[in-house]
């Protein structure tokens, strides 16, 4: 008998849908990151994906459930992306924490243009589409608990807290740098600074920290005479 090279259990038509499912969603990702959600019908996903038009249709209810699928994924692969950075943060031996949060700095900074545009349709499609608001959700829940890994590793007081913070932080300077593009080390300084102010906070001596709070309660004196 003359052997093959089919895997025991594979289906190869299977294997074929699922290879043209994927190619419709990341055509989705690709019209989303590029010109938004309006740009994203059945004939511009198809004719990206190089399928026939009846692939979407059978694939897929609506364009509303292609934007859905399409932005699941997209988040799910930009989880694990940021996992992968943690794992090599976390795992980095004889760094200190200055030279880790600069690494991460640079990677945040470095994030494609469109994956970043993608990532923030799916918050505006939320705030438009109550049907979203789960996944997206859950997308932000995932990478906040990236980020809470990573400060319970460096001794954060409250990890999970700050973890929110941290991460509208990203997303803050994500999207101004979508709006006001500049130098990428520049860039990555100013993100190194904000990011370190925070982490401060979560690491400080309890009474220092408590002194510092109590000063900035303080009216201000102004050199002009105005009350703040």
């Amino acid at each position: 008998m003359r052997g093959t090279n089919v895997t025991p259990g594979a289906n190869p038509r299977q294997d074929r849908s699922r290879a043209r499912r994927e190619a419709l969603l990341r055509a989705a990702i690709e019209l989303l990151g590029e010109t938004g959600v309006k740009s994203v019908t059945h004939r511009a996903v198809a004719e990206r994906a190089g399928v026939p038009l009846a692939s979407t249709t059978y694939y897929f209810a609506s364009v509303k459930e292609i934007v859905e699928q399409a932005l699941t994924l997209h988040v799910a692969e930009r989880v694990a992306e940021l996992e992968g950075l943690v794992e090599v943060a976390l795992s980095a031996t004889g760094a200190s924490v200055t030279q880790l949060a600069e690494r991460m700095a640079a990677v945040l900074v470095a994030a494609p243009t469109p994956t970043l545009v993608a990532q923030y349709q799916m918050y505006l499609e939320a705030g438009r589409n109550p049907a979203l608001q789960p996944a997206a959700t859950e997308a932000l829940a995932a990478f906040e608990g990236l980020i809470a890994r990573v400060l319970t590793a460096l001794g954060a007081r409250e990890p999970h807290a700050a973890a929110e913070a941290f991460f509208a932080l990203f997303d803050g300077f994500a999207l101004h740098r979508l709006a006001r593009p500049r130098d990428p080390e520049t860039e990555a300084t100013a993100l190194f600074v904000a990011m370190r102010a925070l982490f401060l906070e979560q690491v400080m001596d309890t009474e220092a920290r408590d002194e510092l709070h109590e000063q900035l309660r303080r009216p201000l004196e102004s050199p002009s005479g105005i009350e703040w």
